[in-house]
């Protein structure tokens, strides 16, 4: 198995340089004569590419939604879902330290924004509790 890789131009070039890039799973077999074929097994997802790079965040979301419909298949052994997700992250790499603290950092901006417009927000023993939970230390009652 392999994925295949469709990739579409945003239809003004000249205005958006963007393309799209779908990730299909294909399986190689041989028809009754023998003669080679691909057949789709799924549609793994799609991921937009903006002036040659993929935003960080849309790469998040792509491998996670790609993993989510790889357990959907069952005829995939775990470790041809490993392969294939390998193989996904060598288009689309994986996010770095650095852009996770980013993304990290920008969602508590975002959060405490909205309760200071809207008011009310966790204390701050209730997020030290929210960290320590997603650490495995304490049941999560949130």
């Amino acid at each position: 198995m392999y994925v295949r890789w469709i990739v579409r131009r945003h239809k003004n070039v000249a205005v958006a340089d963007t393309s799209f890039y779908d990730a299909y799973l294909v399986e190689s077999y041989r028809d009754q004569s023998g003669s080679p074929r691909q057949r789709t097994i799924c549609y793994l997802g799609n991921i937009r590419q903006i002036g040659g790079n993929f935003p960080a965040i849309e790469r998040e979301l792509f491998i996670l939604r790609a993993e989510r419909i790889l357990l959907t298949v069952q005829e995939l052994a775990s470790s041809d879902r490993e392969e294939i997700l390998e193989m996904l992250q060598d288009k689309v790499p994986p996010l770095s330290h650095d852009e996770v603290l980013a993304a990290f950092t920008e969602n508590l901006r975002w959060y405490r924004r909205w309760w200071q417009k809207h008011g009310g927000g966790p204390s701050d023993e209730e997020l030290l509790e929210l960290v320590r939970q997603t650490q495995g230390e304490l049941p999560r009652s949130i």
